[in-house]
């Protein structure tokens, strides 16, 4: 059947000559790699310089053109096979060839969509997350101490369910070391303001994903897996409805539970440690303060204001936008109550992590209104674009700010036409904002270390701009089986030796811990890596897996009532380096446990009654998960669980590659365009009763001629366990 490839750029059907070769390749690699979701191939195309393609480039190669086409933008397009949806994407160009002093192609490329997550993350840190605001704490009485008991949903808002527990402050020590006395029932601390000032807050990975759906306006899939196989037509094309949707095959859908929505992820936290000490203002450029002993803050943001008079309402939900060729200036009136104090104004832009106005040591004196000016925003034309500001303010006492009813913000246009606005009194806290204590990672690597633990894959589906996202394992259960022995040449194939895995490392990010530190030295291993060398030592490679979080011995807090001390359930983290002395390292993780002591009477911390307590904890409530890659030492119950990230994500996958028998076969096929628009990586490909796997695929769009590279089919791979 024949077949046309068309190639539209911005709706606009370019021409493409009639030779132009386009490929793509499919590998099974492409998606384990994060960076990779939207991107299976790129191609070059070189594009005639037709009247319809010089139109749509606006004749890139006349210098003198006005309001040409702007190639330091991607702009969108698509390919189609027969008019049928292939792949959508961008493309970029990159320059036109001349001849004779005349055009004769333009050379662009095509990307999926978009180019990588790479350029979708850029390198923002975690902390540039703006969502995760919701979570801020007011961390001082109730909600401390509710965190530490249970976990809260955002501030003095107690948790309910461990759906909602998005705050918790785990059992993990900075320099100081507590013991337990059996006998007063009491964990053995001075006070509660110390045991506030020991610890750190944590925030559910749940939440974080969350928050990067929310700034980088992606779609993960949070609930459970509904693959559909489409209807197809005689030519290979989807069969829509009426409505233009496309009709699924009967009976062809399946539910998988996804790796986001799982009992197990749901256990999951991050450790808000930034800084080797205890809880106090981060180290940031400039400063910006977070909770010691002395310093208040408070954030304020354009919703904290409401406008009363003016010119006009210059805000548009909650945000300021600037229209090319105005001008903007935005004035903050500050009026210290009866407090007078000392401390800095910060002004950033949310949108651009951008900051636009920064001093420190502000004399706030009652009764002299201290106003500023946003310089940044009056520095010349601004393009056009949307601010959503926020308002820092940091102090060394508890300042309350008594604001005029009309004057307490004003925003002019242009220099003139001043609009204002009123706010309520308030007051500063001992605040604890998420972002500030995020440790210092990037957004990329964050779920690239995701990936590596947890052996995810993350792919795209036709009609469905969802990420879906799923252990290898379930990935692979999903595959149809394609018969297309009737599509091969036989006549011309190779049957090469894969090259196994001789050696397999998954390794952490070295530890910093001196019970870790304790652990290498006591059984010559890293705690939480895993080392396995083949028994043969056949000639292979080594597959090596790295990830940039940390893992660390935990402890079990000993019974002083006993003589010799005993050894009690109570687990906590201890993170001190060598020296003892409170240590940084990389980004922890850890499963969250409450321990429940209400059967003992708790512990008495003062005239506070603790009745249960978050612990760290490396294997999961039910046991059927550890965070180590190799068997695990259950702190909680003092046994070995071999449940680890190995036996439970990695298995299958290095079994098949371990496997004698194994061969990789090289095939040419002539494939219908029935198979390319609908086949996966996953699929499973039958050639005269043998049964594969794909490791990579290429293929001619415009001809079908395509070459696999396939593996002997040795393991049936089931589904994960993720309860």
């Amino acid at each position: 059947m024949k077949r046309e490839v068309q190639l539209y750029i911005q709706d606009t059907r370019v021409d493409l000559f009639k030779d132009e070769t386009i490929s793509i390749t499919d590998s099974i690699q492409n998606i384990s790699d994060i960076s990779k979701v939207f991107t299976p191939f790129s191609q070059q195309f070189s594009l005639p310089a037709s009247s319809v393609n010089n139109k749509l480039f606006k004749h890139y190669y006349n210098f003198d053109i006005q309001d040409g086409f702007d190639a330091r933008f991607q702009v969108t397009a698509r390919i189609e096979i027969n008019q049928v949806p292939f792949r959508s994407g961008k493309i970029r160009l990159d320059g036109v060839s001349m001849k004779n002093n005349l055009p004769y192609a333009y050379k662009v490329i095509f990307f999926g969509e978009p180019s990588s997550l790479n350029d979708t993350f850029g390198d923002e840190d975690l902390s540039s997350l703006n969502a995760l605001s919701a979570y801020d704490i007011l961390y001082t009485g109730d909600d401390f101490l509710d965190a530490f008991k249970t976990g809260l949903q955002s501030s003095l808002n107690p948790a309910t369910t461990t759906a909602n527990r998005n705050i918790v402050v785990p059992l993990i020590l900075l320099e100081n070391y507590y013991t337990y006395d059996s006998g007063s029932e009491r964990l053995d601390t001075a006070n509660f303001p110390d045991l506030q000032t020991d610890l750190k807050p944590a925030i559910k990975l749940r939440r974080i994903i969350d928050a990067i759906q929310t700034q980088y306006d992606l779609t993960f899939n949070m609930a459970d897996i509904h693959l559909d196989e489409f209807v197809l037509a005689e030519d290979g094309s989807i069969v829509v409805d009426e409505a233009g949707n496309p009709v699924v095959q009967e009976g062809a859908t399946t539910d998988v539970k996804t790796f986001f929505g799982s009992d197990m992820f749901d256990e999951l936290y991050l450790w808000l440690h930034r800084e080797n000490s205890p809880i106090s203002a981060p180290e940031t450029d400039p400063p910006i303060f977070g909770i010691d002993t002395t310093t208040k803050n408070i954030k304020r943001t354009f919703a904290d204001y409401t406008y009363v008079s003016g010119s006009g309402d210059y805000l548009t939900a909650d945000k300021l936008v600037v229209n090319s060729g105005d001008s903007y200036t935005v004035r903050l009136v500050l009026n210290p109550g009866t407090t007078n104090s000392t401390g800095e104004i910060i002004v950033k832009d949310k949108l651009t992590n951008e900051l636009l106005y920064y001093k420190n040591n502000v004399a706030f004196v009652s009764g002299a209104p201290q106003t500023i000016t946003i310089t940044a925003l009056t520095s010349g034309t601004l393009s056009s674009r949307t601010y959503d500001l926020e308002f820092r303010i940091n102090c060394d006492v508890n300042v309350t700010f008594a604001l005029s009813a009309t004057d307490a913000l004003n925003i002019s246009k242009n220099g003139a036409s001043i609009s204002y606005y009123s706010s309520a009194a308030f007051s500063l806290g001992s605040n604890i904002f998420i972002q500030d204590y995020l440790p210092k990672m990037k957004v990329i690597d964050f779920l690239t270390g995701l990936f590596k633990m947890f052996n995810l894959v993350a792919y795209t589906k036709l009609y469905d701009s969802t990420i879906y996202i799923e252990t290898f394992d379930d990935y692979m259960t999903k595959g149809v089986s394609r018969d297309i022995t009737s599509y091969v040449d036989i006549n011309a194939s190779t049957i090469d030796r894969p090259v196994p895995f001789n050696q397999v490392n998954f390794k952490y990010s070295d530890p910093v811990t001196q019970t870790s530190l304790r652990f290498i030295n006591q059984f010559s291993l890293v705690f939480g890596d895993l080392n396995y060398s083949a028994p043969e030592k056949y000639d292979g490679q080594a597959f090596n897996q790295e990830v940039p979080f940390e893992r660390s011995v935990l402890i079990n807090l000993l019974d002083t009532s006993s003589s010799p001390p005993a050894v009690t359930n109570n687990v906590v983290g201890w993170w001190v380096d060598a020296e003892g002395k409170a240590a940084l390292g990389s980004p922890y993780i850890f499963f969250n446990r409450v321990v429940d002591q209400s059967g003992v009477g708790g512990f008495p911390i003062t005239t506070l009654s603790i009745t249960q307590y978050n612990a760290p904890s490396n294997v999961s409530s039910d046991e059927n998960h550890t965070l180590n890659f190799g068997a695990e030492y259950d702190e909680f119950n003092r046994d070995i669980n071999t449940n680890s990230l190995f036996e439970r994500f990695y298995k299958q996958y290095i079994v098949q590659t371990f496997e004698q028998n194994g061969r990789i076969i090289k095939v040419s096929a002539q494939l219908p365009i029935s198979f390319m628009l609908n086949y996966s990586v996953n699929d499973v490909i039958v050639i005269n009763a043998q049964e594969y796997y794909i490791n990579s695929i290429r293929m001619n769009l415009a001809t079908g001629k395509s070459e696999l590279e396939l593996i002997v089919k040795k393991v049936t791979y089931t589904n994960s366990v993720l309860t």
